[in-house]
C-alpha cells in the first residue's frame, strides 16, 4: 500500500508499481484509491498475487478482494505472465478484482484463475479496454463469471479466453455502449445481458455489440435475461458472426428469468427488450429438451423489432435435431435454421 500511495501522489507521468517477476505474493484484501496526481498510472503485475484462505477473511468487506477506486488512466498489465488468484476452491463468494469510478482504464495480458466469485468486476467505469486476459474457474464453480459490468459505458472487451462456472461476461443495468470481439468462451454460461428487473428495478441496457466470439461447450450461448415485474429496458444489441460448438442453449431471450427459483410469472410490467439482430451465427448444439433458439416474451411488454439473418444450427451427432420457439416476439427471419416462425 505504501508503494501505490508514493505513485499516486507522483507528479510525474505514469508512474509505476510493479509486482516483479518469478515472485508470489500472498496479498490480504486491499484497496486502491485515487485520485491520482499524474494523468495515468501503472499497475505492473508480472509476478503471481495469491489471496488468502477464508479464515484469514474474518470481519473483512466480504465484496471483493483487490478494488481499485476512483482512479483516471489506471493501466493494469501482466505482459502476458502476471498470474491473479483467488483460490476461490475455499470459498465462492467475493470478486476478485474490482474496478470502481475509473475512466480510461486498460487491463491486459493478465491471467485471472480461481476467483472466489466474479473474476473482473466493472461499476461506474467509462472508457475501459480490456484485452489479451485468460480467466479461468472450474466448471462447477458458482457465480464465477468472467466480466461482471454495471452502470459502465464504453467499454471494449477483445482478444480473450474466458473458462468459468457462470456467464463469461455479464452485462447488467445501466450498462452502455459495450463492445466484446474475439472472446472465447467456454466453460460457463455464456455472454449474457442481465439479468435485469429483479425485484421491480428499473435497468437500461443499451448499445452491446458481440461479434466473432466462439462458445465452447457453453450451458448457453448468447442471452438475454430478465425477471417479471421489472421495468426499463434492453435495446441496440446485436449478435453477429458467432462460432458455436456443442452449446447448450445458443440463442435465448427469456423475459420470464428466475434463477431456477419458483416465481410469480404472470406480472403486468417487465422490462422491453427491442431492435435485437442475431446474424451469421453457425455452428453446432446439444441441445436435447429446449429449443436452440428460444425467444420466451411477455404477453403484455412483447419483443419488437427482433431480426435474425443467417443462422445455421445443427446437432452434435447422436442429438436430436434442433427446432426453434418464438413466443410474443415480433421478429423478422431469413435464412434461419433450426426455422423460426413468430
Amino acid at each position: 500500500m505504501a508503494a501505490w500511495k508514493a505513485a499516486c501522489n507522483q507528479g510525474t507521468i505514469n508512474p509505476k508499481v510493479s509486482v516483479r517477476q518469478g515472485k508470489t505474493y500472498l496479498v490480504n484484501q486491499i484497496q486502491f484509491e485515487g485520485p491520482c496526481r499524474s494523468p495515468s498510472i501503472t499497475f505492473e503485475i508480472l509476478g503471481t498475487i495469491i489471496a488468502p484462505p477464508k479464515a484469514a477473511w474474518t470481519s473483512k468487506n466480504p465484496d471483493f478482494w483487490l478494488s481499485f477506486y476512483h482512479i483516471n488512466g489506471l493501466n493494469v498489465v501482466g505482459n502476458g505472465i502476471g498470474v491473479v488468484n483467488g483460490q476461490g476452491s475455499y470459498w465462492w463468494a467475493t470478486a476478485a478484482m474490482r474496478f470502481g469510478n475509473c475512466t480510461t482504464l486498460q487491463v491486459s495480458g493478465l491471467k485471472h484463475v480461481n476467483s472466489p466469485r466474479n473474476h473482473v468486476t466493472l461499476y461506474y467505469c467509462k472508457g475501459v479496454n480490456i484485452a489479451n486476459i485468460h480467466i479461468n474457474a472450474p466448471q462447477t464453480s458458482p457465480n464465477t463469471d468472467g466480466i461482471n459490468i454495471g452502470h459502465s459505458t464504453d467499454i471494449h472487451i477483445h482478444d480473450s479466453i474466458i473458462e468459468t462456472g457462470d456467464d463469461c461476461v455479464a452485462v447488467s443495468g445501466g450498462t452502455s455502449n459495450v463492445n466484446i470481439t474475439h472472446v472465447t468462451c467456454g466453460p460457463g454460461h455464456g455472454i449474457s445481458i442481465g439479468s435485469l428487473g429483479q425485484n421491480g428495478e428499473n435497468d437500461e441496457v443499451q448499445g452491446i455489440s458481440v461479434s466473432s466470439c466462439t462458445f465452447k461447450g457453453t450451458e448457453n450461448g448468447v442471452r438475454i435475461k430478465t425477471w417479471q415485474g421489472g421495468s426499463g429496458f434492453a435495446r441496440n444489441i446485436s449478435f453477429s458472426d458467432i462460432t458455436l460448438i456443442a452449446a447448450d442453449n445458443p440463442i435465448i431471450i427469456d423475459q420470464f428469468y428466475c434463477n431456477g427459483k419458483i416465481c410469480q410469472i404472470a406480472k403486468a410490467s417487465a422490462v422491453k427488450v427491442s431492435d435485437v439482430t442475431y446474424t451469421r451465427i453457425h455452428g453446432t448444439t446439444i441441445c436435447r429438451k429446449n429449443a436452440a433458439i428460444n425467444l420466451s416474451c411477455s404477453s403484455t411488454v412483447p419483443c419488437t423489432n427482433i431480426i435474425l439473418n443467417n443462422i445455421n444450427i445443427t446437432a452434435v451427432a447422436s442429438y436430436p435435431t434442433p427446432f426453434a420457439r418464438c413466443v410474443n416476439a415480433q421478429a423478422k427471419v431469413n435464412l434461419t435454421v433450426p426455422p423460426l416462425k413468430c
